[in-house]
């Protein structure tokens, strides 16, 4: 069985607890909002603009910082990152105004880009085969954590000091961990384009130099990216715009301190996943990619047909089940079929997909609502998790198992 790299485990928490840090600075101003509306005179609009500027940011940096991950030492481009979180979030505190609230949302949203994309590079380069599966499934785990602590503490914070307070206490736990990684993680060289090739491969390695575009020629990178896309889609304009919407209609009719719970109950069931996704990943990365793109789709079709309480939680947990793996194994997958030469670039790719998917997903969910239904919307969601299943079955190779085809094409 394949094993991590020497000293694996206590870099992999490391760099796990860095993203999770960019997780939670994503969502400290969640329960703020409302206040810095007051404070600022914003409108509806303007509002959305502040909380969509983050992630339009990390659509934008995905490619570049995977290029940098390549060229340069990746620990150095993480703990820049991580030093620049922490004091752009010391600096959200101080902003007077909306559109430097904006700018400096951007700002962190770029340096957060880097960190995330840049950290999931190096943790593919300290692991391989079943570990890398456990370490993509531990990254979830702690992306989630990450997501969950980000509102309370902003909450707690703005409650107890006032609304600035919250950047202040993340931006002072950013800059903490940054000096912990700093003198724990160990050192990480810069590849060569040939460390990870051999013999013929070798051979063929310098039109994959010449332009790292030829990435595409891999109808399993093609599926690994649009499975990143179609994965966001459904977390972002279904999970968080579509169910919510659902969940209080009159049929269903839960509370928002209920709807609260369930989603925490469901982040608590992916957390508890995670040695499973790890063990089930050592053996395939393709059929549980498959089978959790087929389970959304279900669970979609259930949500499409909602007309009380006991249907809305069987299909909720459907695609709960199917978030422990398919936010995680797909990154592992995606990792298995690049060179390392190139495995910066392909992550931020891969990334931008999946970020563009989550940027277009509430917008596309939400025309459909407004123009027909919540029923049509949600099959429009579960045709796309189904379809991307079919096609991720008919054109993805598995690299891991009894079945794994180890072919570098580009």
């Amino acid at each position: 069985m394949s094993q991590a790299k020497p000293r694996a485990a206590e870099t992999l928490y490391l760099v796990c607890g860095l993203i999770a840090l960019t997780q939670v600075s994503w969502g400290l101003i969640v329960p703020v909002l409302p206040l810095y509306a007051k404070d600022f005179g914003a409108s509806a609009f303007e509002l959305g603009v502040v909380v969509s500027s983050f992630t339009v940011a990390r659509l934008c940096i995905n490619i570049p910082a995977g290029l940098m991950a390549d060229r340069f030492n990746r620990k150095l481009i993480i703990l820049t990152g991580v030093g620049a979180v922490g004091g752009i979030l010391l600096i959200t505190a101080l902003v007077d105004s909306l559109w430097l609230l904006v700018m400096t949302r951007v700002l962190l949203g770029l340096a957060g880009g880097i960190v995330i994309t840049v950290a999931q590079s190096l943790l593919a380069d300290i692991t391989e085969g079943g570990a890398r599966g456990k370490a993509m499934a531990t990254l979830q785990a702690f992306q989630l954590a990450g997501t969950s602590v980000g509102p309370a503490l902003g909450g707690i914070a703005a409650g107890v000091f006032g609304p600035r307070a919250a950047f202040v206490v993340g931006g002072a736990v950013a800059l903490g961990m940054g000096a912990v990684a700093l003198i724990r993680m160990p050192a990480t060289p810069v590849l060569r384009p040939d460390d990870d090739l051999s013999g013929a491969e070798r051979t063929n390695a310098p039109s994959a130099r010449r332009s790292a575009w030829v990435m595409f020629r891999d109808r399993s990178f093609i599926a690994a990216c649009v499975t990143a896309f179609g994965v966001f889609f459904a977390r972002f304009g279904g999970m968080q715009t579509l169910v919510a919407l659902i969940a209080y209609r009159a049929a269903v009719g839960l509370s928002s301190s209920t709807f609260g719970i369930t989603l925490g109950a469901l982040a608590v069931l992916n957390i508890g996943m995670v040695p499973i996704v790890g063990r089930v990943s050592e053996s395939s990365r393709k059929v549980p990619i498959v089978i959790a793109m087929l389970m959304t789709a279900v669970g979609y079709v259930g949500m499409s047909m909602v007309n009380g309480l006991a249907l809305f939680f069987v299909a909720i947990v459907f695609i709960g089940l199917a978030n422990g793996f398919s936010g995680s194994v797909p990154a592992a997958y995606c990792a298995d079929i690049l060179p390392a030469s190139l495995r910066g670039h392909g992550i931020g790719i891969y990334r931008t997909f999946g970020d563009f998917g989550g940027l277009v997903g509430p917008i596309v969910v939400g025309a459909l609502v407004d123009g027909w239904s919540t029923g049509v919307a949600a099959a429009v969601v579960a045709a796309i998790s189904g379809a991307i299943a079919l096609a991720f079955a008919v054109s993805a190779r598995e690299t891991v198992g009894r079945r794994a085809t180890h072919r570098l094409i580009f």
